[in-house]
């Protein structure tokens, strides 16, 4: 596999479309082998494999099983995929006490996992940050005195069974009353139809007023569109019907934002809000007339700008390719929604677009205590807590912030340019995920030490801070499922102490389950701290959201366009990091020579990771080169 690009959902549709298999998957092994699980016969399929494949993606193992293991959530559970050598060891270890068991049924849950052992590593099982947070409110629910800094410092339910204290399950806080958080003079002079107001919060705020400067930019107004592969003539009426119930669901969906009209910037929640839905019928036209289209149709609705007083703050578009495909676009205002809630917003339009096509009715979603007003009490009590002042307090004294040299960008003064490259790590994931797993820490950790380390390649300042993006959902259970904006940038401390790879992982992921206590201080509260001054012009987001069923939706034909306010943005999709910059203070040459060095990262990484974090890693002429396949196609998630 090494050296080449695999696309493994290429080599799952070419086995699927075998006559003699009904059900397949693909995996790469640790030393680097394509491994094909099949439900079906395995006779003969290298061969006939190699008639449609090349050679190096024809699997060099192939595994005949009678189903695919699934999760409760229906995704394929790879941890229970037979090991190829039939020799891998079994090391679940059950609950030993009703703590044990109490815990590792909420993983399960949290999770989607039929089993979890007692000694198995949360994030080696999927964990994530969206994860752990729902893991916190489901301990939570259960009676334990939990917190996301928990899960990252014990990691395991029998860790998290000696750490915490609990008693038998209770009940929950109750919510946030509707309209508990604007004064009965507010209240007087609201405008009817309305089910709630509340606060904007900081970054909302800050999105908002970027999104309103004259610049030209449209910051913060996004817009994507998916291909969607289900094999059936598209259904019009099925999409505005599933529009619509979408925004009947959720409450962010019928927001509205009021800067000026009260004593205090609010959001505004109606009882009803009618979404647009467009549909363009490109049947016909050949690849390249459809992309023409498809290009347009992403100029005029990037330009097309929201009232912000009116919802929905969305847009659904369908463009219609042909009668097996098409693509479902969605433009909105960042403000009301992020990565993890759009991927959400994706699979729901599709889940219920699918039962009225079918001429069914949608599964009803369990309703959820918890609401997006519920978050804003959340940073209103952040933003009185004296705890979280001191933190942040601490990191923007101690440390510098990080800059790219001067002389790496063409200047304010020349014409703009935003591109994007790719840095390609599929080919040593495997290695890097082994790295996470011994050094008892997280992919993200990984990728993170990752950037980390290059950033600190290009500033001489010895303790420094960078943009890192954590959602700061309140940990309750069904949090997940609310529909919001609820990122918060914020500058994560960097020094240069440690020494190996494997030390500078765990450092930066204890680092992140520090700031995790206090993630919902909000970004312009901490720059107040800093005497107002500007924080960062860097920023890192990982992503590693798994709700898109990849066998409907072909992400790698997704396209979109956003704009932001950072030099450069980092963020990861599966396979490779996409650095997103701004020539005018990061031209290209200088950005793919920045990209070299994230590769050399990842490799050293990869290879050693022991070895000297210091040693040289790249050569005067090896810092210049360009990377392989710069052009980027798979839709990054805000």
């Amino acid at each position: 596999v090494r050296g080449y690009r695999i696309e493994l959902g290429e080599i799952r549709a070419a086995l699927v479309a075998h006559p003699q298999v009904t059900d397949a998957t693909v995996v790469v092994s640790e030393d680097q082998r394509l491994i094909a699980y099949v439900v079906g016969s395995t006779d003969d399929l290298a061969e006939g494999l190699g008639a449609s494949l090349p050679e190096y993606m024809v699997p060099s193992v192939f595994i005949g099983l009678d189903a695919l293991p699934l999760t409760a959530n229906g995704k394929i559970d790879r941890r229970a995929l037979p090991d190829p050598e039939g020799s891998a060891e079994d090391t679940y270890l059950a609950p030993r006490t009703p703590t044990e068991e109490r815990i590792a049924a909420v993983w399960r849950r949290v999770l989607g996992l039929e089993r979890v052992g007692v000694e198995d590593n949360f994030f080696d099982l999927g964990g994530h940050s969206i994860k752990a947070i729902a893991l916190v409110g489901a301990l939570r629910a259960e009676g334990f005195e939990a917190g996301v800094r928990d899960v990252f410092q014990h990691r395991t339910v029998a860790g998290l069974a000696t750490a915490l204290t609990g008693t038998e399950p209770g009940q929950e806080d109750v919510a946030v009353a509707p309209f508990a958080q604007v004064s009965d003079k507010i209240r007087a002079t609201l405008p009817d139809g309305l089910v709630d107001a509340y606060p904007i919060s900081k970054v909302q705020l800050g999105m908002l007023v970027e999104m309103l400067a004259d610049d030209g930019l449209n910051k913060y107004h996004n817009t994507s569109t998916f291909r969607i592969k289900d094999g059936r003539p598209f259904d019009a009426d099925a999409l505005r019907r599933a529009g619509q119930t979408i925004v009947e669901r959720h409450e962010m969906l019928r927001t509205s934002f009021s800067l000026e009209e009260f004593d205090i910037p609010l959001q505004l929640v109606r009882a009803n809000a009618v979404i647009p839905v467009s549909v363009q019928d490109l049947r016909g036209l050949d690849a390249e007339q459809f992309a023409e289209s498809r290009r347009a149709h992403i100029a005029a609705e990037r330009a097309e700008l929201f009232e912000l007083g009116r919802p929905p703050l969305l847009r659904i578009a369908a463009l219609v390719e042909s009668d097996e495909a098409w693509h479902l676009g969605f433009t909105h205002c960042h403000a009301i929604t992020e990565g993890w809630s759009q991927q959400s917003l994706l699979m729901e339009v599709l889940d219920v677009y699918h039962a009225y096509a079918a001429g069914e009715e949608p599964e009803q979603p369990e309703p959820t205590a918890v609401r997006y007003a519920d978050f804003i009490a959340a940073e209103q009590e952040s933003l009185e807590s004296d705890e979280d002042r001191d933190y942040w307090q601490g990191i923007v004294d101690r440390h510098s912030m990080c800059v790219l040299p001067a002389d790496w960008g063409d200047g304010n003064g020349a014409p703009r340019e935003d591109f994007k490259l790719s840095v390609e790590f599929r080919d040593i994931e495997p290695a890097l995920r082994a790295l996470a797993t011994s050094s008892g820490t997280s992919f993200k950790a990984v990728l993170l030490a990752t950037h980390l380390k290059v950033l600190s390649t290009v500033t001489n300042e010895p303790a420094f801070h960078t943009g890192v993006l954590y959602s700061a959902r309140p940990e309750v259970p069904g949090a997940e499922r609310v529909y919001g904006m609820y990122l918060n940038t914020l500058p994560f401390a960097h020094d240069r102490t440690a020494r190996t790879w494997s030390e500078l992982v765990r450092q930066v992921f204890d680092r992140e389950a520090e700031v995790y206590n206090h993630r919902r201080h909000p970004l312009p509260a901490v720059q107040r701290l800093a005497g107002g001054r500007r924080l960062f012009d860097i920023m890192y987001r990982y992503q590693d959201f798994h709700q898109v069923d990849t066998g409907t939706v072909d992400v790698q034909g997704g396209a979109g366009d956003s704009s932001n306010e950072f030099t450069l943005s980092i963020a990861n999709v599966p396979g490779r990091l996409v650095l997103r910059a701004v020539s005018t203070g990061l031209n290209r040459a200088n950005a793919e020579r920045l990209a070299g060095m994230y590769r050399a990262v990842l490799e050293a990484m990869a290879a050693d990771p022991d070895g000297d974090v210091d040693a040289a890693l790249l050569s005067t002429a090896e810092l210049t080169q360009v990377l392989e396949d710069w052009n980027d196609t798979e839709v990054e998630w805000g």
